[in-house]
């Protein structure tokens, strides 16, 4: 087992645009090079960052002005990520995922992945914002 910082957590905000796919991976980098996982999650980790990231800038029509804040932290060997937003509502638990598709390869694509490698996906409307919660299993 590694000998992860418990305490590591990185946040930021960004715009709503293109952009923000890229400095959310940045994000993402920094956190996972002081984090110490195995290259599974690291990998694993940014899809779902990517994912979301790029799902909000298309599809969530943030309002002009408003952020994208992501907030990710080492909670023992697994990840938390919380992700808000002031788009479109947006349940992410409540997309039917495809069939047929094996797990292992994360289910299919999209939010469907998201899923299958998160456990204990919360969704919630907070202030006006999304607030979108799930914990990414780590290495123990």
């Amino acid at each position: 087992m590694f000998d992860n910082n418990p305490g590591l957590t990185v946040s930021a905000s960004f715009p709503s645009d293109w952009q923000t796919v890229s400095h959310a991976l940045d994000l993402v980098q920094g956190f996972v090079e002081t984090s110490r996982h195995c290259a599974d999650l690291q990998e694993k980790l940014a899809i779902i960052v990517e994912e979301l990231v790029a799902n909000l800038v298309e599809f969530g029509h943030c309002p002009a002005g408003q952020s994208i804040d992501i907030t990710i932290e080492q909670r023992g060997d697994d990840v938390q990520l919380v992700m808000s937003d002031a788009g479109v509502f947006f349940d992410p638990r409540l997309v039917k995922r495809p069939d047929g598709l094996p797990p292992e390869r994360g289910g299919g694509t999209g939010i469907a992945l998201v899923l299958n490698w998160s456990r204990d996906v919360s969704y919630e409307q907070r202030g006006g914002r999304n607030v979108l919660e799930l914990i990414i299993p780590g290495d123990g």
